[in-house]
C-alpha cells in the first residue's frame, strides 16, 4: 500500500492528492483530526470522515478515542521517511548581513 518516495509518485497507492495536509499533520504534529482536515480541504464531513477511514484501513494512520475526542496518529504503514524529515531539526540563519 505504501510505496517509496520518488519524484512524481504517490506516498500512498490509490489516495487522493487531499489527503497529503492530513498525512502533512501527522509528520509534523503527530496526530490529525478530522475536523482540521475537513477545513484545511474544504470538504464535507462525510467526504474527511471517508478519506479518514481509507487511511486506516490501509494502516497509515490509526485511529484514537470516540467520536469528538478522536484523533489520528501516524500507524504502522506510515511512510517512516516523511517520520524522519519532519522531526530532523533544521538550523535557521539570519539572512541579514551582520
Amino acid at each position: 500500500m505504501v510505496e517509496r518516495v520518488e519524484a512524481g509518485q504517490p506516498l500512498v497507492r490509490g489516495a487522493s492528492r487531499l489527503v497529503i495536509s492530513a498525512l502533512h499533520a501527522v509528520a509534523m504534529a503527530g496526530r490529525v483530526r478530522r475536523l482540521r482536515y475537513e477545513h484545511a480541504e474544504a470538504l464535507t464531513t462525510r467526504q474527511a470522515q471517508r478519506d479518514l477511514r481509507d487511511l486506516v484501513a490501509a494502516g497509515v494512520l490509526e485511529s484514537v478515542g470516540r467520536t469528538r475526542s478522536r484523533y489520528y496518529p501516524a500507524g504502522r504503514s506510515f511512510p517512516e521517511i516523511a517520520l524522519e524529515i519532519a522531526r530532523t531539526p533544521i538550523s535557521l540563519t539570519s539572512p541579514y548581513r551582520t
